[in-house]
């Protein structure tokens, strides 16, 4: 039995070693290649961005969002660390992995150019052509105009791609589970990407022009023919440490030596220099079993070396006890790590760290190379460039898994999960509007709430602190980006309507001698919805309108005054069954005071004067429409319980044309000022946090809008809102109210200072799913700035500059 065991790891040892002297074999072949296409490190791409890098091994890359790491908090940096290991230590030793962090630059055609928003809508062109010159004129104070990006590639063995597919398909499915615990959004790169991702790395001052068609049997192209450059010199002016593609100069750089402790901001400081570059750590995993051979071997090693010591001392009669001190701290690091490996969940892994920097000259890629040097050197890394193993560096920083480059060192799962691929943060959404420029770096801060787990959100503020400005701001993001998207506005203060107007929306004023009113029975858009579940919600807000006019106390409705509602609710509603009329208040209040209970008619007398009198504009059927795709509802004409009874009766309204609007495809976006009002009363909230829950499930995106949220937040079904909210923004906040948001979302030290008394009018802290950006704004005056700004001197200063300019054109 032995014999056959050993026999048995013989074999599997042999297997692995031709294994190994096959893929050295290739790795030879693809640096002798004397064309680039043979050159280029992969034999074939699929659409679905699977790699058959060599014979016999494939490879898939998932690209992963950033998250805010470096001013989290330490309990969260912890759990990303812990996350991280977890993630290295999955890899088998049959496997390898590749970790990217890619600083691309903006093509330079674009910056200034850029066209954010299109400009073909008549009523709305003027302003889009605005806020594009705004927002290229922003895009050129970007300290970097880099789009980071972040590849975790990793490469098994199979026979052919049809046996590697599921072994890929596993291991991209527990890696996007494990980062989505950090909050880290991860997707797999299908063919045309990936081929992207190489090519930024490989010709990077091209533009990408791939396409699958132009891959046929007939035309003999391959997909490598199409990204590959016309020249590489790896011996540009008879050099060594660098090379020429097509007119761009290039250097690999390798990580050789660090300090003795591992810092997580190492990386961060070289990811965040303002240049394009590349950071690659390639990571072998090694068998637990070999890894632990290995250490013992050293230990064993180490042991002979200290007898032979031992001996020789004691010969020349000196203190035996006395070891040199190199081998001395050897040994105590070989006896640390063995206990790492065997009680400590860590394993030894194979770590090649790379750089790679480009530029269009000789002389700025120097700069660039001694400005990493020297940035390495500040954080204990020795970096150096690779002579004479630029060819086989090229192919090792290409996003394909292979490591090319014989310079190695073992790392634990700690040391690798130290070296953190997240620095300053930058957001950069496709199809997202504009909210600010990075405190750091000044790049624009680009959010597309669409693409968020969960879009709901708060904008809150001091008064004076740029909310309102952010909101309108988003809202014309929105008018713009969106053509066929609906906005809904509640504007308890009337401040929105100037916008509205310039937009091409239309304002719906609610007030006592107003002609618009609102039925709080109204179900005309959603006439063809199951009858129980509208009932439902309705009972619900009845339940809330109630809360809202009685005053109650913080206990909530008694339960005999929720069963009366409940019940005379759906009498309202079964007596015009048969009509197919919509109930009134009216019909509530006659019902009402039909009950027997006592409490009825106390409910009753409350109602009444909704239902007769100054205040009865709420008891007619609804005549507003939402034909216009911005509609602003005007509230600041109501006191103060009249506008929550307001507010709550068109959330039904709105609730409806959500309905309507999802069973078209469209997006409802939703914004209510002033939202802590809503939270006064526990049925309020129950009301409210249902409606945001539900919202989520048919297109709606709400953003509640508060300038005090202590309060708010000591509800619970609030902060449960809140924490189920990806979209937060932040600006200054007052003491009491800072220290809510810091608990609510365990917000550090450094993220605090970005929303406390110290900061300007429009800074403040965006927080959209996993990534917490520091933003400011210095808009420019203009249109736009004049249809967003609240400063009441300013408004003062431009109706004075308007009624002069109107008396004037009258006088001539």
């Amino acid at each position: 039995m032995l014999r056959q065991m050993m026999g048995g790891s013989s074999n599997a040892d042999r297997s692995k070693k031709a294994h190994e002297e096959k893929v050295a074999g290739q790795k030879r072949a693809r640096a002798a290649a004397r064309d680039i296409s043979s050159f280029i490190g992969y034999d074939a791409i699929y659409r679905d961005g699977i790699a058959q890098v060599e014979e016999g091994l494939f490879s898939q890359t998932v690209e992963f969002a950033d998250i805010s790491y470096q001013s989290a908090r330490k309990e969260s940096q912890q759990n990303i660390f812990t996350v991280l290991s977890s993630l290295y230590n999955y890899f088998g030793a049959d496997s390898s992995v590749q970790l990217t962090i890619a600083n691309v630059p903006i093509p330079d055609e674009e910056i200034g150019n850029k066209r954010f928003f299109p400009e073909s809508d008549q009523d709305t062109a003027r302003y889009a052509r605005e806020y594009n010159q705004i927002l290229n004129d922003k895009m050129r104070e970007g300290v970097s105009n880099l789009t980071r990006h972040r590849y975790l590639t990793y490469m098994v063995g199979a026979a052919d791609v049809d046996e590697a597919v599921p072994k890929l398909a596993r291991i991209k499915g527990d890696v996007t589970d494990t980062l989505s615990r950090i909050r880290c959004e991860a997707h797999a790169l299908d063919g045309t990407e990936r081929l992207r991702a190489i090519q930024s790395q490989l010709r990077p001052r091209s533009p990408f022009t791939f396409s699958w068609d132009k891959i046929s049997p007939r035309s003999n192209m391959r997909t490598k023919d199409l990204i590959a450059p016309a020249l590489i010199d790896f011996k540009p002016d008879g050099r060594s440490d660098i090379f020429k593609v097509d007119k761009t100069y290039g250097c690999v750089l390798s990580i050789r030596t660090f300090g003795s402790m591992l810092e997580d901001h190492y990386l961060a400081n070289i990811i965040d220099l303002p240049m394009p570059l590349s950071v690659n750590l390639h990571i072998q995993p090694i068998a637990q079993s070999d890894a632990l051979a290995l250490v013992k071997r050293q230990l064993d090693w180490m042991d002979k070396e200290i007898i032979d010591e031992q001996m020789s001392a004691m010969k020349k009669g000196y203190d035996y006890t006395i070891l040199p001190p190199e081998l001395r701290y050897s040994k105590e690091e070989a006896e640390e790590l063995l206990d790492f490996l065997r009680n400590k969940n860590e394993r030894l892994f194979v770590y090649t760290g790379l750089v790679y920097t480009y530029a269009d000259t000789v002389e700025e890629l120097e700069r660039q190379v001694e400005q990493i040097i020297s940035v390495g050197q500040g954080n204990s890394l020795g970096i150096e460039p690779l002579y004479y193993r630029q060819r086989q560096a090229l192919n090792s920083v290409l996003p394909l898994g292979l490591n090319h480059i014989d310079v190695t060192r073992y790392l634990t799962t700690g040391q690798i999960a130290m070296q953190m691929p997240f620095a300053s943060l930058e957001l950069n959404q496709e199809g997202g509007g504009y909210y600010g420029q990075s405190k750091q770096s000044g790049n624009l801060v680009i959010c597309n709430r669409k693409k968020l787990a969960s879009p709901m959100g708060f904008v809150c503020g001091k008064p004076g602190s740029g909310k309102s400005f952010s909101v309108k701001r988003e809202i014309t993001n929105t008018v713009l980006a969106y053509p066929d998207d609906e906005i809904i506005i509640f504007d308890p203060a009337g401040e929105y309507g100037n916008l509205i107007e310039a937009m091409g929306g239309v304002n719906v004023r609610l007030a006592p001698d107003a002609d618009t009113a609102l039925n709080p029975f109204d179900l005309t858009d959603v006439e063809g919805r199951a009858d129980a579940a509208q009932l439902a919600f309705k009972i619900d807000a009845f339940l809330a309108l109630s809360s809202a006019m009685m005053a109650e106390s913080s206990e909530g409705l008694p339960e005999a005054d929720k069963s009366i509602i409940t019940r005379c609710v759906e009498a309202a509603y079964a007596r015009h069954a048969e009509d197919g009329a919509t109930p009134t208040l009216t019909d509530f209040h006659g019902i009402l005071l039909e009950q027997p209970e006592a409490e009825a008619r106390d409910i009753a007398l409350r109602y009444e004067r909704y239902v007769t009198g100054a205040l009865s504009f709420f008891n007619r059927q609804s005549n507003i429409g939402f034909a216009n795709r911005i509609t602003n509802i005007d509230l600041h004409d109501l006191s103060t319980n009249m506008r929550v009874f307001g507010m709550l009766t068109a959330l039904e309204t709105v609730r409806n044309r959500m309905y309507a609007n999802f069973e078209r495809g469209v997006t409802t976006w939703l914004y209510i000022d002033e939202v802590q009002s809503l939270f006064g009363h526990p049925a309020i909230i129950d009301y409210f946090a249902k409606f945001w829950a539900e919202g989520r499930k048919f297109n709606l995106i709400c953003t509640g809008i508060s300038q005090n949220t202590s309060h708010m937040l000591t509800h619970e079904r609030a902060r449960t809102m809140v924490l189920n909210s990806d979209f937060c923004l932040l600006h200054k906040q007052a003491a009491q109210d800072l220290a809510s948001w810091a608990e609510m979302l365990s917000l550090s030290a450094a993220e605090k200072e970005y929303i406390d008394e110290s900061i300007k009018a429009g800074e403040g802290l965006l927080v959209a799913g996993g990534a917490r950006v520091p933003i400011r704004d210095d808009f420019p005056k203009g249109l736009l700035y004049d249809l967003f700004n609240t400063k009441p001197e300013e408004i003062a200063q431009l109706k004075r500059a308007k009624a002069f300019n109107d008396n004037a054109r009258k006088g001539a």
